[in-house]
């Protein structure tokens, strides 16, 4: 093995290392609000659970960064010129060798790591692992049953766990109509506290919930000692005169206390339900009611949907090259990942997630406007697949024309009429997509089933895309050797992707 080799292999294996790190303490670092403080989404899933959520970012974030400086960006280059100059000592070789092709790779791979550990909204890495995040810690949920809990109210509560509460109370500082008095009252802000407490306590003494109560930022200690007062403050504010000052301050003292007790107990709850109905069947009996939205964060779909558009057309096209390259024209070898698959994304990221994220917006709409309730809406999906399939032959014909013919005699019609079978594929996967929305995903489903759904997905929408671009490419003009094999492989993993990727949460409504 020569120096160069040895060395370049010692910088790719630092270079990685420093990659999965940085993911790693990106992944830990993020924190969710709850009310006025924030909290390690950690909490709100199973240690087992959080931990292969930090395996998979990490190893993606590596496999990217492989790919980036190993395939597509290589590194090799620069480290060959450096070594080599550096021991003949050749510097002014080695500064006149330093061009494109070899610092670009290495800014790129500078920004990439930077991109891994720079916490900033705008910043697509954290956007991904943000995704994952949310997919294997539930802290959206833990946000949802908070605001619940905020918000409840205690006329919803049982009778018998009131009378419960005031009985374990050591001062006298609650009477049984408290509960049914306004939300903006000392007597109700206690007895809502009181309740929360109660419920806290319950989990306090199994040994499995320990961790919750010995973590200081969830503030277990001080919440106790501030029931402790609070329960004697408020049995003097009944008994005294009434005070505008005191009033108002105690007031204050007691919202602190519920966003505290609120954030503890959300952690509590959503850790220990096995699944979505139990977390809201505690909550409900805590009096909170959640009026959820049909589908949430709609944003993260559309991101899921653009991040697996863009790999099925890097992956799809580097195998189809591959395949092409070792079995078909080994004489005849297609150039591996360049400017060409950025074009690609380029184009296919408009044609199949623009009319995906239309449909978001219409679905808004419809439901908004709908009277009548349906499990499915068939004339919805008919006219969403109307729709992508006008978009996305739009796209393409716009997109084509003046930018890969570049003809000057553009004229729309003629060309959407010609392109008009690139339309068909975005037009079912908008429908499909629409379709899905209404699907109701169990929280119970087990991983492996989750996986072999995915799969299924992944294969089935992969071949049916196989079939009807065979039929699309079959009179295909364009002058590159063997396109219509890389188009038709690049869309198999392109629509497969996308297919398997169409699964959402949908919010159950409270009975």
């Amino acid at each position: 093995m020569t120096a160069e080799l040895l060395i370049n292999y010692a910088v790719q294996f630092l270079g990685t290392a420093a990659a999965a790190f940085l993911a790693y303490r990106s992944f830990q670092k993020r924190r969710i609000q709850l009310g006025e403080e924030p909290t390690l989404p950690q909490y709100f899933s199973r240690r087992s659970t959080y931990w292969l959520g930090i395996a998979s970012y990490c190893t993606f974030m590596v496999a990217l960064y492989c790919l980036l400086t190993w395939r597509w960006l290589p590194l090799e280059p620069l480290v060959t010129l450096i070594v080599k100059n550096l021991r003949s000592r050749e510097l002014l070789n080695l500064l006149n060798g330093l061009d494109g092709s070899t610092i670009i790779p290495l800014i790129v791979a500078g920004l990439f790591l930077f991109f891994s550990a720079w916490e900033s909204r705008f910043n697509p890495l954290l956007i991904l692992r943000d995704s994952i995040h949310d997919a294997f810690a539930i802290p959206t949920k833990a946000v949802e049953v908070y605001n619940a809990l905020v918000t409840s109210r205690l006329s919803a509560v049982d009778d018998n766990l009131k009378a419960q509460i005031a009985n374990r109370l050591l001062v006298s500082s609650i009477d049984f109509g408290d509960f049914e008095k306004s939300s903006a009252t000392v007597e109700y802000k206690w007895a809502h506290n009181c309740l929360l407490f109660d419920q806290i306590q319950s989990y306090a003494n199994e040994s499995s919930f320990r961790r919750f109560f010995n973590e200081p930022s969830l503030k277990w200690g001080e919440i106790c000692i501030s029931y402790n007062a609070m329960s004697e403050k408020v049995a003097v504010w009944k008994e005294a005169q009434p005070h505008y000052t005191k009033t108002v301050n105690l007031l204050k003292e007691l919202d602190h206390l519920t966003g505290l007790l609120c954030r503890l107990l959300a952690s509590l709850v959503v850790f220990k339900s096995a699944n979505e109905d139990d977390i809201w069947a505690t909550v409900k009996q805590l009096g909170g009611n959640v009026h959820a939205a049909p589908l949430k964060h709609t944003y993260k779909y559309v991101l899921v949907f653009t991040a697996a558009t863009a790999i099925g057309v890097m992956l799809g096209r580097e195998i189809s090259v591959s395949l092409h390259n070792a079995f078909l024209f080994p004489d005849k070898p297609l150039a591996h990942f360049n400017y060409t698959t950025l074009r690609w994304v380029a184009y296919v990221i408009p044609m199949y997630v623009l009319p995906i994220a239309l449909v978001f917006i219409l679905r808004a709409l419809a439901i908004r406007h709908q009277r009548d309730q349906s499990d499915r809406y068939y004339g919805f999906y008919m006219a969403v697949m109307i729709m992508g399939f006008i978009v996305s032959t739009t796209v393409s014909a716009l997109i084509l024309e003046l930018t890969f013919y570049r003809r000057v005699d553009f004229n729309f019609l003629e060309s959407f009429i010609q392109h008009m079978r690139w339309g068909i594929l975005p037009a079912l996967m908008c429908s499909f997509v629409a379709y899905r929305m209404d699907t109701p995903v169990s929280e119970e489903e087990t991983p492996g089933n989750l996986i072999m759904g995915a799969a299924l997905r992944f294969l089935g929408w992969g071949s049916g895309a196989v079939i009807i671009m065979l039929y699309a490419t079959d009179d295909i003009t364009i002058e590159e050797p063997n396109l219509r094999f890389t188009l038709v492989g690049t869309a198999f993993f392109v629509v497969g992707l996308l297919g398997a990727s169409a699964r959402f949460k949908t919010a159950r409504p409270n009975n």
